[in-house]
């Protein structure tokens, strides 16, 4: 790209109101893939070393959850620094990374020594943690780490609280809001998009687990059993599937695509069969709905997750001993044929691009 179309380019971006200023200058070529991951493996061995020897002559810290808090907030405001310092270095980026896990991890311990008579206390101060772990430190991909654990943390507390049942419809809606948000907020695209690959991961993870898989998983960890029973369970099912609708009814919104027009009827009409079968699969309206947005946004990676979550999550629930695999093979036969019906209507009635619309 020339000077001459850079300008034009920037030129029609500054007066649409995307960005403000001059045109920045030709960022300096990055070096290889390979060479930076070699410079991440190094940061990595040099910040173990580093924390292997400091942990050394810092053993007390773990006999008190007030000194391990302390040094926690210290070494994650160290990992803060080293970030601002050198953003663009990936020796210095995986070194802060490794350094601010191990703050991490004795802040984790400090609140766990002080909220470990309530499993549910403890969950939601480590998802606070890490949420201004998130709005603090400036990197990528540790901001991609503590939306993930974050989320995963409310989870749990959602879990140990008896509410688990509400679990992927609260991940599915957390990470719905960054993504169908991303183009209404271009200046903090950076920001929302690492939170929705965080929340995409928690999502997918929620999805894949729910059900019997997460009820033992919680079980190990003195969780609680499901409140209020089957009527409980049913309204979380149906608060999965209500997600997906509600997904779909953003996007149709977003495209300016009304109820009116046939297509998005129909698209409303399969959004609300797929909600129906999370009645009885919750973890299918999650699943979908990553994988619809990540379709409708042109995101390579989240159509991906939303692949490997309805795979996931269909392999475990065919699997699971809550119904019989008569029960399970019947619904799932069912809920192709739904689908095979879908596509046959959306190649019948779905409207086709006009001739002259890319001339």
């Amino acid at each position: 790209m020339n000077a001459v179309v850079r300008e034009t380019l920037w030129g029609r971006l500054r007066d649409a109101g995307l960005v403000e200023g001059e045109v920045p200058g030709i960022a300096a070529s990055r070096s290889p893939w390979y060479v930076r991951v070699m410079l991440g493996i190094a940061g990595w061995i040099g910040a173990l070393f580093l924390l292997g020897f400091v942990g050394v002559g810092f053993a007390f810290v773990m006999k008190s959850a007030a000194a391990a808090f302390v040094v926690g907030a210290g070494v994650c405001a160290g990992a803060t620094l080293l970030f601002r310092a050198a953003a663009r270095s990936d020796f210095m980026s995986q070194f802060g990374f490794a350094v601010s896990l191990a703050g991490q991890a004795l802040l984790l311990y400090a609140l766990v020594q002080w909220f470990g008579h309530s499993f549910t206390a403890a969950a939601l101060a480590i998802a606070l943690q890490q949420a201004l772990l998130f709005v603090l430190v400036p990197n990528f991909i540790h901001r991609v780490w503590t939306a993930w654990t974050g989320a995963y943390a409310a989870v749990y507390a959602l879990g140990h609280a008896g509410l688990q049942a509400f679990a992927p419809a609260a991940v599915t809606l957390g990470f719905l809001w960054p993504w169908l948000a991303e183009f209404e907020y271009p200046r903090r695209g950076e920001l929302l998009r690492a939170a929705g690959y965080g929340l995409a991961l928690a999502a997918v993870q929620t999805a894949v687990m729910h059900g019997s898989l997460w009820a033992l998983w919680l079980a190990e960890a003195g969780g609680r059993q499901v409140l209020g029973g089957r009527g409980l369970t049913g309204l979380g099912n149906l608060a999965s599937g209500l997600v997906l609708v509600w997904a779909v009814l953003r996007l149709l919104r977003r495209e300016g695509v009304g109820l009116d027009a046939a297509h998005g009827r129909i698209a409303l009409a399969g959004a609300v069969l797929l909600a129906l079968v999370s009645l009885a699969a919750p973890g299918v309206g999650p699943a979908t709905a990553i994988l619809v947005v990540g379709y409708a946004n042109g995101n390579r990676v989240l159509a991906g997750l939303g692949i490997v979550a309805l795979l996931g999550y269909l392999s475990h629930y065919y699997y699971a001993l809550h119904a019989t695999l008569l029960d399970k093979s019947a619904l799932l036969a069912g809920t192709g044929l739904v689908l095979l019906v879908a596509r046959f209507a959306l190649r019948r009635w779905w409207p086709a691009a006009t001739q002259g619309r890319h001339a």
